[in-house]
């Protein structure tokens, strides 16, 4: 079974062959990419796209708009219909209940679901500063903590809801550019992942910048994270943060399999019999 990932880019250069790795270790099979902003912004993504098995789908420029966004992704889905895809921004590392993407699937389908719930956490240096490397190896050793209320703490109340993995069926449309809405039905399930953001790094200040000087109808955030920035020296707030580990996700029900599946046991026994390309209806 083969596996495609969509994703909008912009610039991440320093996170993006550590993201295509990520993710292809996982099962990912090919990453379909619009990618937004001039060249230049963009020039790491194009220095690596020939050597994995990247397919540029788009292009545009002008200032970021999260509704075209959404169109952009809309259309892309469109030509993308009956298969499972993945769904995922640059400097989102989505990590699964099962340690690879199919079983997840699986489980899901086993389950009548057709979608992922993965909330998001975001990730900090040890000391909570942005002075992070022009290439991240590894981002889970260069942000080894995690906090699931960063948000709130930098007074910023925003969603942290997110679906990364569903079937694209011929009605599936993301509702918003953040896909923090289920694009297909907002079904209730036992299963879920988590969305690991690696979003406070170096080139975050011009990030938040450029997202002020948008039209972006969630800027506000921005001006909000810009104002605990320039407040904190620069620093994020660590408190309540822990270390990250697989075992402490399961530990504190971030992460989550299914209640009704024996382990993963069951799911080779039974993979067999189900047909991963079918509708999880």
């Amino acid at each position: 079974m083969k596996l495609g990932l969509v994703s909008h880019v912009n610039g991440d250069g320093d996170l993006l062959e550590a993201w295509i790795k990520y993710y292809s270790r996982l099962g990912v099979s090919s990453f379909h990419l619009i990618v937004h902003g001039p060249q230049e912004e963009n020039r790491r993504l194009y220095a690596l796209k020939d050597s994995y098995p990247v397919i540029v789908e788009d292009t545009y420029e002008g200032p970021f708009d999260s509704e075209e966004k959404k169109r952009r992704l809309n259309s892309l889905l469109a030509r993308m219909r009956r298969q499972w895809l993945v769904l995922a921004d640059s400097d989102e590392f989505v990590e699964f209940p099962y340690r690879k993407i199919f079983t997840t699937i699986l489980a899901l389908k086993l389950g009548k679901k057709n979608a992922l719930f993965a909330p998001m956490v975001q990730h900090l240096t040890l000391d909570g500063s942005l002075d992070t490397p022009e290439v991240i190896e590894n981002p889970f050793r260069t942000f080894p903590l995690c906090s699931v209320d960063l948000y709130q703490k930098m007074g910023v109340q925003a969603s942290i809801n997110k679906y990364p993995l569903f079937y694209c069926n011929d009605g599936t449309m993301l509702q918003e550019g953040g896909n923090h809405n289920c694009p297909n039905s907002d079904l209730a399930a036992s299963l879920q992942g988590v969305t690991h953001h690696f979003k406070f790094r170096r080139s975050v200040r011009q990030r938040l910048d450029s997202r002020i000087h948008s039209s972006h109808p969630w800027r506000h955030e921005s001006v909000q994270f810009q104002n605990f920035l320039a407040s904190n020296a620069s620093r994020l707030p660590t408190d309540g943060a822990f270390a990250y580990s697989r075992t402490e996700m399961f530990r504190r029900g971030l992460l989550r399999r299914s209640t009704f599946m024996i382990g993963v046991r069951y799911l080779r026994r039974v993979a067999g019999h189900i047909n991963l390309g079918k509708d999880a209806r």
